[in-house]
């Protein structure tokens, strides 16, 4: 049975603090959320405990250290029993280049994001990882020409009383 937790408005324009800086440091955000520094601290720790926030990362970007090359794949798998499915998924999980691996429903098996070099760099994994799986039926490749958008912020309403929010898994 899931488990959920309550964000009330203070947790909700937390985390749209900390989306934007989680650098910002706590007696900032204590103050902009009037609240005091260790109330702050509590707060941020039970969103970490409960799962809500799953990760404090830095943003790298990629094309500034020369992965000029981003590719959208479509995977369909020749055999989709659990036990193929779930090799797949521990092969791309592996896979330095894939950068987001789903499963996803339709006429394909996988969607992944990958990000290289340059086209060698894809060739050189299209060979490795995926034709040489021995489980992939058909690849469908796509390339971007421009980002349009990028982002990783869940935006929270924080006007609304409260928000209960699965989490665990």
């Amino acid at each position: 049975m899931p488990k959920f937790h309550t964000l009330d408005k203070v947790d909700r324009k937390l985390l749209n603090m900390l989306q934007k800086d989680n650098q910002t440091p706590t007696r900032v955000l204590a103050e902009k959320l009037h609240i005091s520094q260790p109330t702050c601290l509590r707060r941020i720790k039970t969103l970490r405990d409960a799962g809500v926030i799953s990760a404090d990362v830095a943003m790298v970007d990629p094309f500034s250290l020369g992965f000029g090359m981003l590719a959208f794949l479509e995977i369909s798998l020749q055999n989709q029993s659990d036990e193929h499915m779930r090799d797949f998924e521990a092969c791309m999980n592996h896979e330095p280049e894939v950068m987001q691996c789903y499963f996803v429903s339709g006429e394909i098996d996988y969607f992944l994001v990958i990000h290289v070099v340059d086209m060698e760099a894809y060739y050189q994994f299209v060979r490795r990882a995926i034709s040489g799986s021995g489980n992939v039926r058909h690849f469908h490749s796509r390339f971007p020409m421009k980002r349009a958008k990028f982002s990783t912020r869940i935006a929270f309403d924080e006007k609304a009383p409260e928000l209960n929010v699965r989490v665990g898994r």
